[in-house]
């Protein structure tokens, strides 16, 4: 079990090296450094997601250090700015990290980002780990590996729980962010709420960070739908939609997927009555420290601490074997073990860069996440 560790801001990463330590051996004169990039930004609900995805990977990097030895492999941590979930940004922050930085392991989301940089992460050899959502994204990468459920597992485990646990809901509107994203998560939930009988009767596009969904709250209301289904970027969007709708007068169900999992939705009282989201969660033999930072960070907290985990035992792994820590051998040995158990979670790494991984379904009570239940990666494959 991992000490717990007070908040320390993601900004101090910039200037820090963490060593592995113990975990890795190597002779005592030698000495490798491998830089790791996670993305930040400046959109409202991903720079959430990036705080939290910071502190869980810090969790992992202290603990190692503390047991460090002078002359052991090292991570180091490298901001990697993608704007607004700006494409073009991205790929200038892509091209220094690759380049100046020579980081050789990834962190990030955005499907436009990702789908439209995938070329650029394979000619880096970068081993890159997405929280996206979106399908694609594997396919324009063979370096990209998912770590994130995508959006059809979203809305099928979304879509159950609504016929399970409310039955009375036959009809459900998305309310969505217009781009590539959002649309392909309108699409998906369409189907696999079809699937069990659930029918959608309205969908409206918003802006990416929008100021007020007054208006496309309205619309969606006209056609009288039982729930309300969320698919913005994240954060922010997430509260500011269900208070649109219950202040036109909507008393029927929210739902909506990891966006939700953060702490401005944990304390919004308008949420803890018929509202629940997809996530993920931390099992009760996680590290103490995962569970104190995913309640003041969010959910995020847990995929961040994997991704360091994972990295570093991999890493572990081909020094033992006297290959070079490179982001090809990561993602070749990471497809070979298939199955990494981190002190979090479970995954099923796929040779086609899907992932299966455990989800939760949550409510909202007392100013945090209420488990409702577990879905192991046996049950959802």
């Amino acid at each position: 079990m991992l000490k717990h560790l007070d908040p320390i801001k993601a900004a101090v990463f910039s200037g820090l090296v963490f060593a592995i330590g113990s975990i890795l051996t190597p002779p005592a004169h030698a000495q490798t450094t491998i830089p790791v990039g996670i993305c930040q930004s400046t959109a409202q609900g991903p720079a959430k997601f990036a705080t939290a995805l910071w502190k869980g990977a810090e969790l992992v990097l202290q603990s190692a250090n503390a047991s460090a030895g002078a002359d052991g492999i090292k991570l180091e941590p490298v901001p990697v700015d993608i704007g607004n979930n700006d494409p073009a940004q991205a790929r200038l922050s892509f091209n220094k990290a690759f380049q100046v930085n020579k980081i050789q392991a990834l962190i990030c989301w955005g499907t436009n980002v990702m789908v439209q940089n995938g070329s650029l992460i394979d000619e880096a050899g970068v081993a890159a780990f997405t929280t996206s959502s979106g399908v694609n994204v594997v396919k324009n990468s063979k370096l990209t590996q998912q770590i994130e459920a995508v959006t059809t597992l979203q809305c099928a485990v979304a879509a159950k729980h609504v016929k399970e646990r409310y039955p009375e809901v036959k009809t459900f509107g998305i309310l969505y962010v217009n781009y590539e994203f959002g649309i392909e998560m309108r699409d998906q939930c369409e189907i696999e709420f079809g699937k069990v009988g659930i029918k959608l009767v309205a969908a409206e596009g918003h802006p990416n960070a929008p100021a007020d969904l007054r208006a496309q709250t309205t619309k969606i209301l006209e056609a009288k739908p039982d729930a309300i289904y969320l698919a913005p970027i994240g954060g922010g969007t997430v509260p500011l939609g269900i208070r649109a709708g219950r202040e036109l007068g909507f008393k029927g169900l929210f739902i909506t997927y990891t966006a939700g999992d953060t702490p401005d939705v944990y304390n919004l009282k308008l949420a803890e009555n018929n509202f629940f989201f997809v996530s993920h969660d931390v099992p009760e033999g996680a590290p103490q420290s995962v569970h104190e930072a995913t309640k003041s960070y969010g959910g995020y907290v847990g995929m961040g601490y994997d991704f360091a985990w994972i990295v570093t035992s991999l890493a572990q792994q081909l020094k033992q074997e006297g290959k070079e820590i490179s982001g090809r051998n990561l993602i070749t040995k990471l497809r070979e073990i298939q199955t990494v158990k981190t002190p979090v979670n479970e995954y099923r790494f796929l040779p086609d860069g899907n992932t299966v991984r455990p989800l939760a379904l949550f409510s909202v009570a007392g100013g945090g996440r209420k488990l409702e239940q577990s879905l192991t990666p046996s049950q959802l494959q």
